[in-house]
């Protein structure tokens, strides 16, 4: 082999084969499967603050499902300037958002994202094109949400509502559906 042809191999870029490439999976690759509590461990809640009454009744809903086992996690967004001392749930607010496109751009988001829950569950009936934005790159197996137009490009199961739901009637609703029980530890 000459000297020309080394430094050839060198210097230009090698193509990347069939079972490199395979390694990286793009975001819109995930696998998304059908979930029920039973199967799953970790379970992320997404919800939009309207008052603190709604806070009140998805921070009660988190307890449940702790008590019952499951590892489960709150995003809550917050569409106000002015910031209310009574939040006590994971929250983000328009400081979180990137200024030209309006959608999630902080640490906090991007952990949520990126975390691998076996379930996610939308609990907010508001069109939040932010909280959209995360239910739709979301690393989740299963993402659940109330069938309502607005989840229908971004969710993986829909659970049946009343014409006009409040969010207890969805909670009800999806521990219905999704069979709610204690979590069981899997033999190894």
């Amino acid at each position: 082999m000459s000297l020309f042809n080394k430094l050839k191999e060198l210097i230009v870029p090698q193509p990347i084969s069939e079972n490199t490439a395979s390694l990286f999976v793009e975001q819109d690759q995930v696998k998304h499967e059908f979930i029920n509590f039973p199967l799953a461990y970790r379970i992320g809640i997404l919800c939009y603050y309207i008052d603190y009454d709604s806070q009140e009744q998805i921070g009660n809903y988190k307890k449940k499902l702790e008590d019952l086992g499951y590892e489960c996690e709150v995003l809550m967004f917050i569409d106000k300037k002015e910031r209310e001392n009574n939040i006590y749930l994971q929250f983000f607010d328009h400081n979180d958002l990137d200024k030209k496109t309006n959608m999630p751009n902080s640490p906090r988001t991007d952990r949520f994202i990126m975390k691998r829950y076996d379930m996610l569950i939308n609990l907010y009936l508001n069109p939040c094109s932010q909280l959209l934005h995360i239910a739709k790159m979301s690393q989740a197996k299963c993402r659940v949400a109330p069938f309502l137009d607005q989840f229908k490009e971004h969710s993986d199961l829909m659970i049946l509502c009343d014409n006009n739901p409040t969010i207890e009637d969805i909670i009800i609703n999806i521990n219905k559906s999704l069979n709610l029980k204690p979590y069981e530890r899997k033999h190894l």
